[in-house]
């Protein structure tokens, strides 16, 4: 805390000293008041104008990429779009073929392809014993 309170007191100070600069500045010029008032006022429309132009240059340039932003969105929404009804389409001719599958495969339950597929044979169990290594017999030293 005393930290924040040292950086405050040489924040105070230093705007402090600024102003003091700058009014001796104005007390001590060469110029009389009116040309120092007059180049002051220069000096801030000059700045003003610049700051404007700044602003209106940042302005133009945030409506540009917003532009560019919106067309590349608009752009990949569509690709996305096509792309899902693409994939739709795929899966709907798929489906449609399985169910021409299905039925023809229900169709005629005596057919063995059938039974195999509606119903597929299990795989025999496999014993643990066989799986398992015989463990051999060390002899002791």
């Amino acid at each position: 805390m005393s930290e924040r309170s040292g950086f405050g007191s040489f924040f105070v100070g230093f705007l402090a000293g600024a102003v003091a600069g700058a009014i001796a500045t104005v007390l001590y010029a060469p110029n009389s008041g009116d040309e120092t008032r007059a180049s002051l006022k220069g000096k801030k429309d000059e700045i003003l104008g610049k700051a404007n132009m700044s602003v209106d240059d940042a302005y133009k340039q945030a409506e540009s990429a917003a532009r560019e932003a919106r067309d590349r969105f608009e752009t990949l929404a569509s690709a996305t779009r096509k792309r899902a009804e693409d994939i739709t389409r795929r899966g709907q001719v798929i489906l449609e073929e399985q169910i021409g599958n299905f039925k023809k495969v229900s169709e005629k339950p005596e057919n063995t392809e059938a039974e195999e597929i509606l119903m597929p044979k299990e795989e025999p169990e496999v014993s643990d014993a066989a799986e398992e290594p015989a463990e051999t017999e060390e002899s002791e030293d």
